[in-house]
């Protein structure tokens, strides 16, 4: 079998030199200890190398390019990535090459390779040997958390955004795909497919102003091309609906025909506060992880 895999530099593909990590370390000794095997042939090529917290536009179209212009003839794609914005590259590439032929996995490391607390060569190999053991098409991220003896498998809609100061990797309601042990895909027998979007069709083409409620908020100027605003509310889906501010800013968007959507809302959770989205322009999106939501309207 052959893998290509798509270097884009981040921590498992840093090393540490004067107490800096940089994005200069070589991947060769990784890919070719698993290649010992005999088991895949990897072909790597790199678009880009840089930090993940320096992602944007141009780097995420380039990175689709990429991979859109080499993945014929391979059995499926490995990106080594950063994890700080991890799930915005999954989601994207989930929305655009999701209905590709071939399996497309992310990895990614909690430090580098050559310090000895990394989990960059299992998430590396978990990626490789889910290929190899027949995944289906689709965009995934392998991980291995903190305290795991095992590597979860996600779907690249359903990651959710890191807590702050953790860098362990969950989809939204638990959902994850599977995971990989003793180098075997165990599928979760409670995994539930999500609504697949394909976007192939569409590129980022607009600005989406990404906001999250908190106390005593000070509401930003809505920029003129601003194509919509996107709201994660409260962890009960609720957001400051009897705030003067909040109101005036949803008037404010309502004149401007910016749209205005909420993620992180579910049934079963009828505050008072949320009768108010209607009159206020709010649209509620179904279930999802945020990230997936932001890179929605940021393709869409």
């Amino acid at each position: 079998m052959r893998i290509l895999t798509v270097l884009t530099g981040g921590t498992i593909g840093s090393s540490v030199r004067g107490g800096v990590i940089s994005p200069v370390a070589d991947l060769a000794p990784m890919i070719e200890d698993y290649q010992k095997s005999g088991a895949a042939v990897f072909d790597a090529v790199t678009p880009y190398t840089i930090l993940s917290e320096n992602m944007d536009a141009e780097h995420l179209k380039a990175l689709r390019r990429c991979i859109e212009s080499r993945m014929s003839g391979y059995d499926g794609v490995i990106v080594t990535h950063g994890t700080d914005t991890l799930q915005y590259t999954a989601a994207y590439l989930d929305l655009v090459l999701g209905a590709q032929p071939v399996p497309i996995v992310l990895v990614s490391a909690d430090y580098p390779l050559e310090d000895s607390r990394s989990n960059g060569a299992d998430n590396f190999n978990a990626a490789a040997d889910f290929i190899l053991g027949g995944a289906e098409r689709g965009v995934f991220v392998s991980y291995r958390n903190r305290g795991d003896g095992f590597v979860t498998v996600h779907r690249g809609s359903e990651v959710l955004p890191h807590a702050a100061f953790d860098d362990r990797v969950f989809s939204a309601f638990n959902n994850y795909f599977g995971t990989i042990q003793n180098g075997i895909f165990v599928r979760n027998p409670l995994y539930s497919e999500p609504e697949r979007v394909d976007m192939s069709g569409c590129e980022l083409n607009g600005r989406v102003l990404f906001l999250r409620p908190y106390v005593g908020m000070t509401y930003p100027d809505i920029p003129k091309d601003t194509k919509a605003i996107l709201f994660e509310g409260w962890h009960s889906g609720t957001l400051p609906t009897a705030l003067k501010e909040f109101k005036d800013f949803c008037k404010t968007a309502g004149e401007r025909k910016v749209p205005v959507y909420l993620t992180g809302s579910e049934a079963g959770f009828e505050y008072e506060s949320k009768l108010e989205y209607e009159s206020l322009g709010i649209n509620v999106l179904p279930p999802c992880s945020p990230v997936y939501a932001y890179m929605k309207l940021f393709v869409g």
